[in-house]
């Protein structure tokens, strides 16, 4: 059903359906400009936060409560996240409050990036950029062909991520091999790839009132999180 709604999209010649499928997209666009606008935008500066930070910050290795210091920047960000989600607040506020979330994850990468050459970073960057366009040109080309992704969908991919926590978590304690982390790592990218995905299609269709700090922070949270499996990928 899904592939022949494509197929349609594109090689139907029924000319007037894909005119309309076409007009209809156009229609969407015009109608959430403002939105997709601001979203982007304020991607594009918390992001720059987030690199500036990773770049600008020295970690000292040899600081043994380092760890101590992620893992309570880990419940702060998930505060945050919280706070954002479920409060209600002007967007000002929201954004600064984001601000404050992708100065964190800044620093926590800063780590990361201690551990790895600039080859490895640079690579890992392009990566991310290259499978955010075209999971978003997935999702794009989903509502032209009028498939809405339901919030089933939504849910397969909240208990996988779920699952994914859970063995990340275990594999903390008890440790695993290269090729068992990296095929980890590969699952994790098609699982935020399938977020891009559905993010897409949700901020298409879903009316968000002009809220586009809660529509940013979805694909923030999608970018971020290939690009430490990108990363994770190259090093094991």
């Amino acid at each position: 059903m899904v592939n022949s709604s494509i197929y349609n999209t594109f090689f139907s010649k029924k000319g007037g359906a894909n005119n309309l499928q076409t007009k209809k997209l156009v229609n969407i666009f015009a109608e959430k400009k403002e939105l997709l606008v601001a979203t982007f935008a304020n991607l594009i500066v918390q992001l720059g936060i987030t690199y500036f930070v990773m770049e600008k910050t020295v970690i000292d290795t040899k600081d043994k409560t380092i760890y101590i210091k992620m893992l309570l920047l880990f419940f702060v960000q998930l505060a945050i996240i919280i706070i954002l989600s479920f409060y209600p607040m002007p967007s000002v506020f929201k954004f600064f409050i984001f601000c404050v979330f992708s100065y964190i994850f800044g620093y926590m990468l800063a780590i990361t990036q201690n551990s790895v050459g600039k080859d490895i970073i640079k690579l890992a960057i392009t990566g991310t950029i290259s499978i955010f366009a075209v999971m978003i040109s997935i999702g794009t080309i989903l509502i032209l062909s009028g498939i809405n992704l339901s919030l089933q969908f939504g849910l397969i991919l909240y208990y996988l991520l779920l699952g994914l926590i859970l063995v990340r978590l275990v594999t903390l304690f008890i440790g695993s091999s290269s090729a068992f982390m990296k095929s980890l790592a590969i699952f994790s990218l098609f699982l935020f790839s399938g977020y891009i995905i559905y993010d897409t299609n949700v901020i298409l269709q879903r009316n968000y009132y002009g809220d586009f700090i809660t529509a940013s922070i979805d694909y923030y949270l999608d970018i971020i999180n290939i690009f430490v499996n990108l990363i994770s990928f190259e090093q094991n």
